[in-house]
């Protein structure tokens, strides 16, 4: 077998295991041409079809295992990756792997909560002219609700599934069908929509299982543990918020471990049990600062804030919204930043006017 059939049998296993969310292991199987992430891979002797294919799957594994992983710039390196495979794809006119490029380039924006860069990708990722069955453009969709969830643009996503709702039942696969059900239930249930959110987040978890997505089982569980807290179930939130951890530890998943962590301490924090709630964020932010996902963090801060004013520190309430102020101000938006400001003031001033 020369390099590029190698090389070609290689791409294979590695997509099927990124479509698995096995990502360590796709990782693993790029590393006879990828033996450094500080330089770029082995391209030698390679066609401009396969060169191109290489960067493409480096860079989008880079971004995923680096967010799991949480890899030291590991989404400036799939940023670089996927920027040279999308120059390289442009030059043969291949115009849905440029799409492709371009999906991962706004996951990688978007992990870091760069939500304008992410935004600017994407519009160019839909300038392609793709058919509405195309994997490619599916994907499209569930990458501009994954960004519109963390704007809370809750009606606009439930206005928009409306009109893909056929396609995705057509012609997406498990893992697709599984991430649009998963962002309805979430924006069902931020819009206090009970039974719809509890639908969708029920078959959102079917297709993850039947796709064999682990990780993603772990975040419908997490999602589920979410709205059990808003219903006050809280043994149920609790039971669901427990078996995301042990998916997302079992995967070795410390960003998403520090999710299932926040989401303990905001129900500890609604049962009123509040030293419990900051063991847990503390844990959650302890893991969180390890990574790049800043917006997670952010968030994370914020629950830590309301947890001590509740518990009277004002004064380390304050510590902390100054440290997801500036956090928010460097990497995020400035809207965001005054907002944490704005809302802390709120709950000191609601603290203080509670009667002795």
């Amino acid at each position: 077998m020369n390099y590029s059939q190698e090389l070609s049998a290689t791409l294979h296993k590695v997509l099927a295991a990124e479509q698995k969310g096995l990502y360590e292991q796709a990782f693993t199987f790029l590393s006879p041409f990828w033996n450094t992430t500080s330089q770029f891979p082995i391209t030698t002797n390679l066609s401009a079809e396969y060169s191109a294919e290489l960067f493409l799957r480096c860079g989008g594994i880079i971004g995923f295992l680096g967010n799991s992983r949480q890899i030291t710039n590991a989404q400036e390196i799939s940023k670089d990756l996927l920027t040279e495979a999308r120059h390289q794809f442009l030059s043969l006119f291949d115009f849905e792997k440029v799409a492709e490029c371009e999906n991962y380039l706004a996951l990688a924006y978007w992990r870091t909560g760069e939500f304008v860069e992410a935004d600017d990708w994407l519009r160019e990722s839909f300038s392609r002219n793709l058919p509405e069955n195309n994997h490619v453009r599916l994907y499209s969709f569930v990458i501009e609700g994954l960004i519109s969830l963390d704007k809370r643009k809750y009606e606009e996503i439930i206005v928009k599934s409306e009109t893909q709702e056929e396609a995705f039942d057509k012609y997406a696969d498990d893992f697709l069908k599984g991430c649009f059900n998963n962002q309805i239930g979430i924006a069902y249930k931020n819009l206090g929509m009970k039974y719809s959110a509890l639908k969708h987040l029920k078959l959102a978890r079917n297709f993850f299982q039947q796709a064999g997505h682990q990780v993603y089982c772990g975040v419908t569980e997490n999602n589920l543990a979410q709205f059990f807290h808003s219903e006050g179930n809280f043994a149920e939130a609790h039971n669901s918020a427990n078996n995301a951890r042990k998916i997302f530890e079992l995967l070795g998943d410390k960003t998403r471990e520090g999710f299932s962590l926040e989401t303990k301490a905001q129900i500890y924090s609604a049962e009123g049990k509040f030293d419990k709630a900051l063991r847990y964020i503390n844990d959650a932010i302890e893991l969180l600062e390890k990574g790049e996902s800043y917006m997670n963090l952010v968030e994370s801060y914020r629950t830590k804030v309301k947890i001590l004013i509740h518990l009277n520190r004002i004064a380390e309430a304050l510590t902390v919204m100054t440290a997801a102020h500036n956090l928010a101000s460097l990497h995020i938006a400035q809207d965001l930043a005054r907002e944490i400001i704005e809302n802390t003031a709120a709950l000191i001033e609601e603290k203080l006017g509670e009667p002795k």
